[in-house]
């Protein structure tokens, strides 16, 4: 009973992970080798997003003591699924309304740095 319990248990698991779909994460080699470096980082990343015809932006998050880019795009394509990358963390998903730079930043925040208070967000365009 209980091995055929662990088998469904194990089957269902696996059927579950084949439904979850990765985000891209190439990026080129100099990528998260140069200190201060997220904004050209978060550029790249956005670009090579748009090349393969994924909606991509670039985000300025700043807090008291520092600012930040990332990259925040849409994937998989169709779909609202929204994540965020930065060389650090790598991607992440989020829920926040694509649209809004407030609600992207504060969500991002909230799980990379929870006790940080947050400041601004704009788009880089």
């Amino acid at each position: 009973m209980t091995q055929s319990l662990f088998s469904i248990l194990i089957l269902l698991s696996l059927a579950l992970s084949g439904c979850v779909h990765r985000p891209p994460t190439e990026q080129d080699e100099w990528i998260g080798r140069y200190g201060n470096a997220c904004l050209p980082e978060a550029i790249a990343m956005s670009q090579g997003l748009r090349e393969k015809q994924i909606f991509a932006r670039v985000l300025r998050i700043s807090t008291e003591e520092w600012n930040h880019a990332v990259c925040v795009y849409l994937y998989p394509p169709g779909q609202n699924k929204l994540w965020v990358w930065d060389s650090h963390w790598m991607s992440m998903r989020v829920r926040a309304w694509t649209d809004d730079p407030t609600s992207i930043a504060k969500a991002w925040l909230k799980i990379t740095h929870p006790f940080t208070d947050y400041k601004s967000a704009e788009f880089y365009d």
